[in-house]
């Protein structure tokens, strides 16, 4: 019997449908904007990839015959490293509603720049910490504790990121009304981001390992585990959160460039 997909290879070939669209707009506006990563496009791009290649990982590690170990691994990895692409490119929508405002202030710079460097910090924590405790080092100790690391300074930079986004707010007399719409919606944003960044840190603690075979002794945490635990907390606090930060940044953005264009064509 032909090998078939179970829940989460149904979910995998869902993301592959939901975000293909998202990666050609987000790279239409990523050369519009001429690579600027300050404009959020260019890393909300790089998410969109990072969410097919899960998808598609999943999908090709449970069609793939015999099985092969090492896509389920690059899988299971891309999924919290993806929350620091998603937390970067808000950053860029954050500093896109300030620009020629506050984004131009030293301190505000330097707020998203901090931020930026935790979110990569936790990108690459969560990277190395997905590979030690697999075939490929088998520290699986460390592992743990370069994981639950990284969820730390993931919850530490959303707490930055809710205060860099009411910062740039308190500013929000000096901006034009299309930036000023812009940055109330990511404010909204802020939320199902948020229960994002709590499953990541749900998450971390599930298990032991990135597998899902050594679950926590806590009998609520297991759930939380993106492999083994509830598929539908999975979908729900992980990839639905997600794909709402997305739309509202894009939607907002883009919505708001065009009527700026509108206004200037008229006059």
């Amino acid at each position: 019997m032909p090998p078939s997909l179970d829940i989460r290879g149904d979910i995998g070939a869902a993301q592959l449908a939901f975000y293909v669209p998202i990666a050609v707009i987000t790279f239409f506006f990523t050369v519009r904007h001429a690579f600027e990563k300050d404009a959020g496009y260019f890393f909300l791009f790089f998410f969109s990839l990072a969410r097919i290649a899960g998808g598609a990982l999943i999908i090709a590690a449970e069609l793939v015959q015999p099985s092969n170990i090492n896509l389920f691994i690059a899988a299971y990895i891309l999924f919290p490293a993806g929350l620091a692409l998603l937390m970067l490119s808000f950053l860029g929508f954050v500093g896109l509603a300030g620009q020629h405002t506050v984004s131009e202030y030293r301190q505000t710079t330097y707020i998203l720049r901090l931020i930026a460097f935790f979110a990569v910090l936790a990108l690459a924590l969560s990277i190395a910490g997905g590979l030690l405790g697999t075939h490929v080092n088998p520290d699986a100790n460390t592992g743990l504790i370069l994981r639950r690391v990284a969820a730390g300074i993931y919850a530490g930079s959303y707490l930055l990121i809710v205060f860099a986004t009411f910062l740039s707010w308190s500013y929000n007399d000096l901006m034009r009304s299309y930036r000023r719409n812009l940055l109330k919606g990511l404010m909204v944003a802020l939320l199902p981001l948020g229960v994002r960044v709590a499953y990541a840190v749900l998450e971390a603690w599930s298990s032991s390992d990135i597998f899902g075979s050594e679950p926590s002794s806590n009998p609520n945490l297991p759930q939380f585990n993106p492999v083994t635990g509830n598929y539908i907390i999975y979908l729900v606090m992980g990839l639905i959160m997600e794909y709402l930060v997305v739309l509202l940044c894009l939607f907002l953005s883009t919505i708001g460039m065009r009527r700026r264009r509108h206004r200037r064509h008229r006059h």
